[in-house]
């Protein structure tokens, strides 16, 4: 089973940067890793794929660990802690919000409605009040719901970051990995770097010479970043469509990670599926790896 995190923060983290999921605390995740090593093998991405390829062991046992997007804080989060246990990961990252550059698209949402900067937002002569915690949770939904239907979500999250800029410290907490710590990675046999494209946008909303763009782009920058080859692929939202498929393979990729697979092309090495851990709940994350998820996804649930 390959399990899939995205940002892991420190534990005197304000609780608003927990509520809307997918971010856990320092020792939350440590929690995770110490049961999951006490009852898997965790493998590095490329041992997992040579025995579920060939089942030369029990693919039921083993655990491949992989990160979406690239955060700094993240890294600076797991980085120690899975070293000193030798455990192996991959981080899909995404190019454009490394150092100095912008934040992701959601990131930049996340913060804008979370982090307490302005009282209200005003998107196309709509007024968004961000005073409470109800408040904040429903304009997070709907102004994520409108960069998705805008067809471009990285220009539509720019032009609102014009009207309404964050401050240098709290965009510093949801930028991308430095050049050094892609370095550190890279020099480290226990990392993994894989390419999430650029702007983490949704693919399928691309013309397709967009989406080569996004692929090529970030893989070549990151190869160079590193001093090695990228060889993986994660779909950034879980969004592909036929084109994506064939151009990830035509830019050299051995392998691609879906979230929930959508068989748009019956290889199933470039549509690889992931279980999202989105909870600190010890029981959630056990009754993913005995397979609720999977299950669950078989009777057509949506189950990340």
């Amino acid at each position: 089973m390959i399990l899939l995190y995205h940002s892991i923060i420190p534990n005197d983290s304000p609780a608003d940067r927990l509520c809307v999921g997918q971010a856990l605390t320092q020792s939350a995740f440590e929690n995770h890793i110490r049961w999951l090593a006490n009852h898997f093998r965790i493998v590095s991405l490329a041992e997992y794929l040579e025995n579920f390829q060939h089942a030369k062991l029990n693919k039921h046992r083993l655990i491949a660990l992989t990160f979406d997007d690239g955060f700094r804080v993240s890294f600076e989060c797991v980085y120690s802690f899975l070293v000193d246990h030798s455990i192996p990961a991959t981080i899909f990252v995404s190019t454009a919000h490394l150092e100095h550059g912008e934040l992701l698209w959601f990131s930049y949402l996340k913060a804008l409605c979370f982090e307490k900067q302005y009282p209200a937002i005003t998107i196309n002569g709509s007024t968004f009040h961000l005073n409470t915690m109800e408040q904040r949770i429903r304009v997070w939904n709907e102004i994520r719901g409108l960069a998705k239907a805008s067809g471009d979500p990285a220009r539509f999250s720019k032009m609102l970051a014009r009207a309404y800029p964050l401050s240098p410290e709290v965009a510093a907490f949801y930028g991308g990995m430095t050049h050094d710590q892609l370095k550190t990675a890279g020099n480290c046999s226990l990392f993994e770097i894989g390419s999430h494209t650029v702007n983490h946008t949704l693919l399928s909303l691309l013309p397709r010479e967009m989406q080569e763009k996004e692929i090529v782009d970030s893989k070549r920058f990151l190869s160079a970043a590193t001093g090695k080859p990228v060889r993986y692929f994660a779909y950034p939202g879980g969004d592909y469509g036929w084109d994506t498929v064939e151009l990830v393979k035509t830019a050299g990729f051995e392998a691609a990670f879906a979230v929930i697979p959508n068989r748009s092309v019956i290889d199933y090495q470039f549509e690889i599926s992931r279980i999202g851990i989105y909870s600190p709940s010890l029981l959630k994350l056990q009754l993913k790896t005995i397979g609720v998820a999977d299950l669950a996804r078989h009777f057509g649930l949506r189950v990340g």
